[in-house]
């Protein structure tokens, strides 16, 4: 018998989306007039308005190249204990993205996670969070979208990160890091 599945999430999961957004926003729109210095410290919703209200679009930034440069594993250790996960379980990122967004990820995670072989990429162009369309019977899940645990078939659900009001409300288990992660299943 194989290895049990365990399927992560990327953004806010694996990188701190919320910093490199906040990054990217005051890269690119720094000269504008009414710019305002961004805080990925404050970010209260997933659009980022409260912080980068110049941006139309958040997807746009998503697709950048230049997000892609600026990311950070969202952990010191994150690295780490996935690595260690790696040896016990069978590891699969699964992420929602646009086209431009997906083929990025792809990249960053060949290079920055070598050891995961195996990404399941999903193109949305409307950023559901859903994604039921994985079979994820018999693995455990984590995601820090709510909506993509309710979702899914996992037999374990386990949400991750820090409290946001788009996360409130979930009664199931929670890790706040990568080290409760670690301690929960190594």
């Amino acid at each position: 018998m194989g290895k049990q599945k365990l399927l992560i999430d990327f953004d806010n999961t694996i990188i701190d989306t919320n910093k490199a957004f906040c990054e990217v926003y005051n890269l690119l729109y720094h000269f504008h007039p009414e710019f305002k210095k961004a805080d990925y410290t404050k970010i209260i919703n997933y659009n980022f308005s409260c912080q980068c209200p110049l941006v139309n679009n958040p997807l746009e930034l998503f697709e950048e190249e230049l997000f892609f440069d600026v990311c950070e594993f969202i952990n010191d250790n994150t690295y780490e204990v996935l690595k260690e996960l790696n040896q016990k379980y069978k590891i699969i990122i699964v992420s929602i993205g646009t086209p431009e967004n997906i083929s990025h990820k792809a990249i960053w995670l060949k290079e920055n996670l070598p050891f995961v072989e195996d990404y399941i990429l999903i193109k949305n162009s409307n950023c559901t969070m859903d994604k039921s369309i994985v079979n994820m019977e018999g693995g455990i899940i984590i995601d820090d979208m709510p909506s993509n645990l309710q979702t899914s078939n996992a037999d374990t659900k386990i949400l991750f990160g820090k409290i946001y009001p788009w996360n409130t409300g979930w009664k199931g288990k929670h890790c706040r890091d990568w080290s409760e992660v670690g301690r929960r299943l190594l």
